[in-house]
């Protein structure tokens, strides 16, 4: 069961990243230009092959200008979750 929820908060994890990131209208290459990654990390990121780190997670959301604490809580929240 725990694997299952692990699962699903890193599918939910991986398509609010995503999503936000069209919204924010960057592609993956912008993004990780500016938070100085590899385009690599930034697509196993949104792929759910790789976690993030809830300082990665925050300048990220924080680059996109989320600005609403609750949605950066629940974010975060997926991030401890999935550990």
């Amino acid at each position: 069961m725990a694997g299952r929820d692990s699962q699903a908060h890193l599918e939910r994890l991986r398509a609010e990243l995503r999503d936000a990131r069209k919204q924010a209208g960057f592609t993956q290459k912008e993004v990780a230009r500016a938070m100085d990654w590899s385009a690599s990390k930034m697509l196993r990121i949104e792929a759910g092959s790789v976690g993030i780190s809830t300082t990665d997670l925050r300048a990220l959301l924080a680059y996109y200008a989320i600005r609403d604490q609750r949605r950066t809580e629940e974010l975060v929240s997926l991030v401890r979750g999935n550990r």
